[in-house]
């Protein structure tokens, strides 16, 4: 969208998400000459490999999700993320960690990566 940040500086937890619809993923040739929507597989890519792997980052899509869709389809995740890495809850630590991870296993997300 043209806004000027740099997600090299991130050093805490991070927990990427955005759909696969239209809304956030256009599906364009080139993302830097036309509009990709507003959270492009490409740019969660790049934001993600942008990021030191000494921080704890995980990036996630949630299918068929438009972008007005993401406050409802990854509430569970972005609480079991905050109860994890606020809380240190073991439990909700089970989503995301190890290579059995929940998230890895939920048809409803993808493009995950992970460095735990």
């Amino acid at each position: 969208m043209g806004w000027d940040y740099d997600v090299s500086k991130v050093t805490i937890p991070y927990f990427m998400t955005s759909g696969t619809g239209k809304t956030d993923d256009v599906d364009v040739p080139d993302i830097t000459k036309d509009f990709a929507g507003v959270c492009p597989l490409e740019a969660v890519i790049t934001n993600y490999n942008s990021i030191s792997d000494d921080v704890e980052k995980v990036r996630a899509r949630a299918t068929g999700a438009e972008h007005e869709d993401m406050l409802v389809r990854s509430d569970g995740y972005m609480t079991a993320w905050m109860l994890y890495q606020l809380c240190g809850d073991e439990e909700a630590a089970k989503v995301f960690v190890s290579d059995d991870a929940e998230i890895l296993h939920n048809s409803n997300w993808q493009d995950i990566e992970k460095n735990d």
